[in-house]
């Protein structure tokens, strides 16, 4: 019953106290000396029996108030609350618990909680579970939890229940939705202020009418008990939803008003605000009345109140992954992320909000180390580039003296001396030849960089080029080589076209004994082309697939197959500049596959 006329049987106990009462009053009008006091003291009884029953009729209707308030409140919750019997079994679930787990109400009542967590977590709530009934105390796990086809990353707080002799009866569950970095929505519905300011009035009010009438009427203390009942019902209730709150692993704050000059909040927001339990939290208020242990700010600068997110949600703007810091004055700054929801009266007008907010200042402190790492790396790359490009430089003209010398010596000696002296000078003559080629491709290595033009390129005309440039080779070992249409991509072209010339020479020169049939293809998947260059040559062992993209790392000895190890980093580099990735798939006798994507819509132009 909400509000309303009394129940029946009240008003008539009320009636019939009434007639005694009149009966002996009756009496009393016999008596010509009593007329007058008996007909005001009938009116003044008249009058208490009803300001009796408008003050049941008020005390009714608060507490119809106060349980609309709490059902509303426990259904609207971000938290999801189930209740389990003994075996796990859900008896209840709010309506947060049933979009939580992705189906209806129906089928969610009278099925094993179990049945809706992932596979590889469903011992883990079973262990929890039983800790929890052991233990006599709470237990908190995270766990995946089946959502349709999605997984819902959760915190799961697992709260036994006992009964008179301390056998578990039941289980109460908060599920905490705590997905992608850290979202939390919080949609708490608690009218606190409205109902302190009712609930001080009524007493007082109540207070006061029974005083009156225990003057009158010793034995009509109905009113007074009703008000301890209430009072207490009303007692373990806040008691109830201040445990739920503090519970909750962020900082919970709730506005009472649209200006957001009333905000209190959970045990942990008060901690995190380093102000009293119960204080006001606004900062909203005058200076000489706001907390002054803290300060907000937002990207370096400090906020106004009406910015702060708490009171931009209070006003009616729904705020989502919002970011700040406190600034303490002789503390550690704490960062904050969260959500805030507003709250609306009856009109659907503002009438204040709920916000959670949780503690990610280890996750910002780890983002800014890895960014300063970053850019130290960045900075070491390019001095590392740069010792490359001048020490190879600076080494290539002492090899040309050495090669023109040994050379000459070649030349006018040969067959003059003997035949360990020609090998010698053989030896000096090969090791300059390959020292050079390995100057030259770490020159081309150190070269690549960011540094450079990109444009729309043609790549089918990219690979034809590629393919002229490799004409001597392609004839030599009578390749065949195929190209299927290929896209245009923005690109350096200089930087494409040795990339796909270290690709297709690496075909032609790892062949099998077979002519070697070399295919070139692209296929476009999501926001990126991958490429491919397949060969019938002699593959690679699996176990070496990872090796080939390292600098200097060759599989064969220099006599087999001639080269310096750098070709597939260069390779490598260049595909890593155009934000992409490349492998290698291969088999042993059976030819390689190397792959590499590019982004559709990676711009440099």
């Amino acid at each position: 019953m909400y509000g309303g006329e009394y129940p029946d049987e009240k008003k008539n106990q009320i009636q019939m106290d009434v007639e005694k009462i009149l009966k002996k009053i009756d009496d009393f009008e016999k008596h010509p000396d009593t007329l007058d006091a008996v007909y005001k003291l009938k009116s003044q009884y008249i009058e208490l029996n009803l300001k009796n029953m408008e003050l049941e009729k008020s005390l009714q209707e608060f507490d119809d108030s106060r349980n609309r308030m709490y059902y509303d409140l426990y259904q609207s919750s971000p938290l999801g609350y189930y209740s389990l019997d003994k075996d796990g079994k859900i008896k209840s679930v709010n309506n947060t618990g049933v979009r939580m787990l992705g189906t209806n109400k129906e089928n969610i009542v009278d099925s094993n909680f179990n049945k809706f967590v992932a596979p590889h977590f469903k011992n883990m709530f079973k262990f929890t579970l039983l800790t929890a009934a052991n233990n006599h105390e709470n237990q908190k796990c995270e766990l995946n939890i089946i959502q349709n086809k999605d997984t819902l990353f959760t915190q799961l707080e697992i709260i036994p229940i006992f009964d008179e002799i301390e056998n578990i009866k039941e289980f109460n569950v908060i599920l905490i939705d705590i997905s992608e970095h850290k979202k939390l929505e919080s949609k708490l519905n608690y009218r606190y202020d409205d109902l302190k300011e009712k609930m001080d009035a009524r007493v007082s009010e109540l207070l006061l009418v029974n005083e009156s009438l225990e003057k009158i009427i010793a034995k009509n203390e109905l009113s007074d008990k009703k008000l301890r009942a209430s009072e207490k019902r009303e007692q373990a209730r806040s008691e109830e939803f201040a445990r739920v709150l503090d519970a909750v692993p962020a900082a919970v704050w709730i506005s009472h008003d649209k200006d957001g000059l009333w905000i209190t909040g959970n045990q942990l927001s008060y901690d995190y605000l380093d102000i009293p339990q119960g204080a006001n939290a606004s900062k909203s208020l005058p200076p000489q009345e706001a907390p002054q242990s803290f300060k907000i700010f937002k990207d370096g600068k400090e906020m106004e109140p009406g910015e702060m997110p708490v009171q931009a949600s209070s006003a009616g703007k729904e705020i989502r992954n919002y970011e700040f810091d406190l600034i303490y004055p002789e503390k550690e700054v704490r960062h904050l992320m969260g959500n805030a929801t507003p709250l609306y009266d009856e009109e659907g007008k503002p009438r204040g909000s709920v916000s959670a907010f949780m503690d990610v200042t280890k996750r910002k402190k780890a983002e800014m180390q890895m960014a300063s790492l970053l850019k130290e790396l960045e900075r070491s790359n390019r001095e590392l580039e740069q010792f490359a490009y001048v020490t190879s430089h600076d080494l290539k003209e002492p090899l040309r003296m050495i090669s023109s010398f040994t050379k000459l010596l070649e030349q006018k000696f040969k067959g003059q001396l003997d035949e360990d002296a020609d090998n010698y000078i053989n030896y000096i003559v090969d090791g300059t030849k390959r020292m050079q080629r390995l100057l030259d491709d770490l020159l081309a290595y150190s070269r690549i960089s960011n540094e450079v033009k990109y444009e729309p390129l043609k790549l089918t005309e990219i690979v034809n080029e590629s393919i002229h440039n490799l004409k001597v080779a392609i004839d030599e070992n009578q390749a065949e080589i195929t190209v299927d249409p290929l896209p245009e991509v923005v690109a350096n072209r200089t930087q494409m076209i040795q990339l796909f010339q270290n690709l297709i020479a690496n075909a032609i020169k790892f062949q099998s004994k077979k002519k070697p049939v070399i295919h070139v293809s692209c296929e476009e998947s999501g926001n990126k082309y991958y490429f491919s260059v397949q060969d019938n040559g002699i593959g690679i062992d699996s176990k070496n697939l990872d090796r080939v993209f390292k600098m200097f790392q060759r599989l064969h000895t220099a006599d087999e197959y001639d080269g310096t190890g750098i070709g597939l980093s260069i390779t490598k580099k260049i595909v890593q500049q155009h934000s992409g990735a490349v492998w290698v798939e291969s088999k042993l006798d059976e030819g390689s596959t190397f792959y590499f994507s590019i982004p559709i819509d990676e711009q440099k132009v």
